[in-house]
């Protein structure tokens, strides 16, 4: 049974007339009678009751229509993600974002993404940098949003956006109220931070900084993530430096407060293989340069 058979079917059953039923299909009338009969035969029934003035569904014929239908709209749906595939456009995503940029600037590139493209499922995997850019190496995931530098030269790495540091400060500290703190004002104090194993680019990021000043890194408790490390200012175990965007984090027991002497800032990149489509690296493009909900991230142009 083939699949013009049905659309053959279809028609005749809601026109019930072969003459104008093979207009509309632009066929000949007897075309259109042969692959009737052709699709009676395989099944093993008549479909039509045929009458002087035209056609008329059999009992049988009448339950197997919206059958019918269904299969030739499932075509027809088949037909356009084909087509859709073939023009680069995807139905489902699977997105990698590092665990700052899915609290930071993310939320709002995948808000504006998901309202222009309202069909495009976003499956997230939250990752390091460097297991991102492998995942998207080996095709488990489309496209990744990383922090740069990239050591990689198989995938293609553009900076989106940057977001500037700040100091987060337990709310009984004396600097809590400060409008600004300099690096030198950090000379004296307990610092926490994320393990350089694990943060290699924010930790060498705030160390630049902090050497600006003729300050040794010295971290005296380390946390595994920028999210954990408020948890430990938190607590009173010191200050800390994270991104602008993490003052999203409403603690009571926590202040944050603004960088002097040229704050350094953290870069956000679209990861992605060289193959992926150009019509997704525009949408994603676009998506990123949507306005920011974070008060430090900038897009880049």
């Amino acid at each position: 049974m083939e699949l013009k058979q049905w659309r053959c079917f279809v028609t005749l059953a809601e026109i019930g007339n072969i003459r104008r039923a093979a207009s509309l299909l632009a066929i000949s009338q007897p075309a259109l009678s042969v692959r009737v009969q052709r699709l009676e035969e395989a099944l093993g029934f008549a479909l039509f009751d045929r009458q002087a003035r035209g056609v008329r569904l059999t009992e049988q014929g009448a339950r197997l229509l919206p059958h019918a239908r269904r299969l030739l709209s499932r075509a027809a749906e088949t037909d356009e993600a084909a087509r859709a595939i073939g023009r680069g456009a995807f139905d489902r995503l699977e997105i990698g974002v590092t665990p700052i940029a899915a609290l930071s600037f993310f939320p709002d590139a995948m808000r504006a993404f998901s309202a222009a493209h309202p069909g495009v499922v976003l499956a997230l995997t939250e990752g390091l940098s460097d297991e991102l850019e492998e995942a998207v190496a080996h095709r488990r995931l489309d496209l990744a949003v990383v922090h740069p530098p990239s050591s990689r030269d198989d995938l293609v790495v553009r900076e989106v956006a940057r977001d500037r540091f700040m100091a987060v400060v337990p709310a009984a500290h004396p600097l809590a109220g400060a409008g600004r703190i300099a690096a030198a004002d950090l000379r004296q104090q307990t610092l926490v931070g994320v393990r350089r194993d694990i943060g290699p680019v924010v930790f060498d990021r705030i160390a630049s900084y902090l050497a600006r000043a003729g300050i040794t890194t010295q971290v005296n408790q380390c946390a595994s993530s920028s999210i954990s490390l408020v948890g430990l200012v938190a607590a009173g175990a010191g200050i800390g430096l994270v991104v602008e965007s993490l003052a999203c984090i409403a603690r009571p027991d926590i202040r944050f407060v603004a960088l002097a002497d040229d704050p350094p800032s953290l870069g956000y990149a679209m990861c992605h293989r060289p193959d992926l489509p150009a019509e997704l690296q525009g949408a994603f493009m676009q998506a990123f340069h949507a306005p920011k909900a974070g008060a430090g991230v900038r897009p880049e142009s």
